[in-house]
């Protein structure tokens, strides 16, 4: 085990769109009040003050294990991203004291509960269709990273270590290195090396945990797996936490968190029923996502021994073997979107056959044949 204490970075986004949680806590409220007349106890699910509670006893916890942790706190909700600590203009003076002074625990519990409270304002005020923007929140916090990484010293992440870097082939790439051991076993081990010498030049172990309870937004796909390479590239660990709500028909897992925590080499975990509940939430986070990255390999932490790697639909969300792509955007379907335009970038499509003949040809072979969408 390393005797190299991390001075740890960590950039938390939490989801906070207010109709998942209002559904939520509707939910919780009938399941308890069903259960309480068995005196039986709550099975959950988490509520937004359940969690926010326990993200706070987290983050009090990872700023007492070393006086030169560092801790940036994203919210999401609908179109609205904003940074909940440091509050607005003390971003500059964080970054400035960086390793001279320690987490201002009044003001981060401030800053959590009045940020909440004002990006959730906003949401309602202004409500969106399109999913949580915990893409613009994941962009955001790697904009804050290499903030801190420079300012830490750490050149390494600047874009110029970016043009050394063997590139490898995105997610193609990263589907053949899952089926290898061997490239996968090696890509672990450089990992970890390039991590062991940061710590031992001390400067920071960036790392980022998303807290997702809304369901994944299938068009920001490409967005998300962007935002996923460029943290790969840059020895950037990605955490994942998602609490499913037990809503018949809700998802149980987060597809693109599971993917993000599988390529970065990070922690995913899905707390269900009473984990999320009587101080189980916060159990989850204190085990599972508070141990440092430099013991994390001494640790028994929770694995993803499947990921789907599959492609989903951009209109159903559906998961794909085969279907068609656009030409421009790369957005994928399972059939041809109505109207004849492609759903996320708006271009003008049309669905060509394979086919060299229409004369002769069998229902079956024309069963067989797949289209493709063309600009």
């Amino acid at each position: 085990m390393t005797t190299i204490q991390d001075r740890s970075l960590l950039v938390l986004i939490v989801d906070l769109t207010p109709e998942k949680w209002g559904q939520r806590s509707q939910h919780r409220m009938a399941s308890d009040k069903a259960r309480s007349r068995h005196n039986k106890r709550s099975v959950g699910p988490a509520t937004l003050e359940d969690t926010l509670s326990s993200i706070l006893s987290f983050l009090i916890a990872l700023s007492s294990c070393h006086r030169d942790n560092t801790i940036v706190l994203i919210g999401a909700a609908g179109n609205e991203v904003g940074v909940l600590y440091p509050r607005k203009d003390r971003m500059g003076e964080v970054v400035g004291e960086l390793g001279d002074r320690s987490v201002d625990l009044i003001e981060m519990r401030e800053g959590l509960m009045l940020g909440a409270a004002e990006i959730v304002g906003r949401c309602v005020r202004n409500p969106s269709k399109q999913g949580t923007s915990i893409v613009a929140a994941a962009s955001l916090a790697l904009c804050i990273i290499n903030r801190f990484m420079v300012s830490s010293g750490n050149k390494e992440s600047t874009a110029e270590s970016l043009l050394h870097r063997k590139e490898d082939k995105g997610i193609l790439g990263m589907i053949s290195k899952r089926a290898s051991k061997e490239g996968e076993s090696a890509q672990k081990e450089a990992t970890e090396e390039r991590l062991e010498q940061r710590r031992a030049r001390g400067m920071l172990s960036p790392r980022m945990l998303i807290v997702q309870a809304s369901d994944d937004y299938t068009p920001q796909y490409n967005s998300f797996m962007n935002v996923v390479f460029a943290a790969a590239n840059n020895d950037i660990i990605i955490d994942g936490c998602f609490i499913p709500s037990g809503i018949p028909n809700q998802p149980k897992t987060s597809t693109f968190l599971e993917q993000a925590c599988d390529r970065t080499g990070g922690v995913f975990s899905k707390p269900m029923g009473s984990a999320q509940v009587q101080g189980g939430l916060t159990e989850v986070f204190m085990t599972v996502f508070l141990p440092p990255l430099g013991i994390r390999n001494e640790l028994n932490l929770p694995k993803v021994n499947t990921v789907d790697f599959r492609a989903r639909c951009f209109e159903t969300g559906a998961s794909l073997d085969m279907g068609m792509v656009c030409n421009l955007c790369l957005s994928i379907f399972k059939v041809e979107p109505k109207g004849g335009y492609c759903l996320t970038c708006g271009a003008k499509i049309s669905v060509k056959s394979d086919d060299k003949s229409s004369n002769g040809t069998s229902k079956e072979d024309s069963a067989n044949k797949r289209p493709r969408l063309e600009n």
